[in-house]
């Protein structure tokens, strides 16, 4: 008798979730026994289209993205111009380490519970955003590098599903250095086939910004 695997869902809202759902989701990919694996679970974060965009690590990318979240006068600024921008300068500023450039184009939870853009305070200083962003870039960097990263990371996401202001990309959606996220994931974890993960990011519009607000993660 065949037996439905079970699935576990979970939701926290903003930068400050990151990290807890990555504990919830990639690492327990990367770590648990093969066993462990087979029972299925699914963690969803609340993170941070004309063309498809790329963010390069250093000199950001050709569609207009700002590399590093700056603008041209040095100054940091929050979110980005389309959501293959603001998507591929997430995974990016997560691959290379850097949580505050990751922080700036994700939203937090305001005051009234809705999403809002962090600021260049909140994602720079020793704060909980900051502080969250620091253990989710940590966390998930191993997991979205591939074994095979050049020395400045281009990274693109093109193709998405578009709705009301969002816009989500799967990990198929999402590449770098020309290898699906969707495979670079599979290919870091123990224990997992290619149709075992699930992956999404989402981004929306707030202001005239894109910010990534959701990452889903589903196992099993």
């Amino acid at each position: 008798m065949s037996i439905p695997k079970p699935v576990v869902r979970r939701r926290v809202a903003g930068v400050a979730g990151l990290a807890l759902a990555v504990a919830l989701g990639l690492t327990a990919c990367s770590d648990e026994s093969e066993a462990e694996t087979e029972s299925g679970a699914t963690a969803e974060s609340e993170a941070p289209s004309e063309d498809g965009a790329s963010a390069d690590a250093e000199a950001g990318s050709e569609s207009g993205s700002e590399s590093g979240s700056e603008s041209g006068s040095g100054e940091a600024v929050s979110g980005q111009a389309t959501a293959e921008a603001a998507v591929a300068s997430w995974v990016t500023a997560v691959i290379t380490d850097e949580p505050a450039d990751a922080c700036l184009v994700m939203t937090i939870e305001g005051p009234d519970g809705t999403p809002v853009a962090a600021t260049p305070g909140q994602c720079a200083g020793g704060g909980p955003e900051a502080l969250a962003a620091q253990q989710g870039v940590s966390t998930l960097g191993p997991s979205f590098t591939p074994a095979d990263l050049g020395e400045a990371p281009v990274v693109e996401a093109a193709g998405a599903t578009e709705s009301g202001g969002a816009a989500t990309f799967d990990g198929g959606q999402i590449t770098v250095d020309g290898q699906s996220l969707q495979d670079i994931v599979v290919a870091n974890s123990t224990g997992v086939a290619p149709g075992d993960i699930g992956i999404e990011v989402e981004a929306a519009e707030l202001e005239g910004r894109w910010y990534v607000t959701d990452m889903n993660l589903s196992f099993g």
